[in-house]
């Protein structure tokens, strides 16, 4: 998909200056008003062949509550817009583990911290979407981005499924790949 030049989030313009990344539920482009960037998540409905959804937007909002309430590590949810399935959210600086890993520069305390993450999100019944894209390092901290949860299961597990991805191991390799990143 091209970028759209401007998205209308509750009738205020924002110029879309290049795309943060897509997923399974939307794209998330680098956007600008009134002088500020954010980060604009516009929900899409495209098909995904091992996910299913129903209502996206509804979903992540109650995604994003339950893991606000929680205390996981997010940028913050600034607005909605229900018509238009927009979510402007805080933009976070920084590289997304995913970059970090692609060039060797995951640090030990990051690790710990999903580590401890996965920790606490198993005690609440809860799994998130362990793929590197969705973190970012800052100030210490490891920020979730993207505010999808799941009941828990073992297998989608930072530890079971996640870490394959968090450094350079065959599986990151053949997505990179594929991605154009290697």
């Amino acid at each position: 998909m091209d970028a759209p030049e401007i998205l209308v989030l509750n009738g205020k313009s924002c110029a879309v200056l290049g795309l943060l990344g897509k997923g399974k539920g939307g794209y998330t482009w680098l956007a600008e008003r009134d002088g500020a960037r954010y980060a604009l998540k516009q929900l899409h409905h495209e098909p995904c062949g091992y996910y299913q959804f129903g209502d996206k937007l509804a979903a992540e909002l109650g995604d994003y509550e339950r893991l606000w309430a929680l205390g996981v590590p997010m940028p913050r949810l600034l607005e909605v817009d229900r018509e238009g399935e927009l979510l402007l959210k805080e933009l976070l600086p920084g590289e997304t583990v995913y970059r970090l890993v692609l060039r060797g520069g995951v640090e030990p305390w990051q690790l710990e911290q999903a580590g401890a993450l996965s920790r606490a999100l198993r005690e609440a019944g809860l799994n998130i979407d362990w793929f590197p894209t969705n973190f970012i390092p800052h100030g210490g901290t490891l920020y979730y981005v993207d505010y999808e949860c799941n009941p828990y299961m073992d297998q989608w597990s930072f530890e079971t499924w996640g870490a394959r991805y968090w450094s350079r191991t065959p599986e990151l390799d053949a997505y990179a790949r594929e991605h154009g990143d290697l």
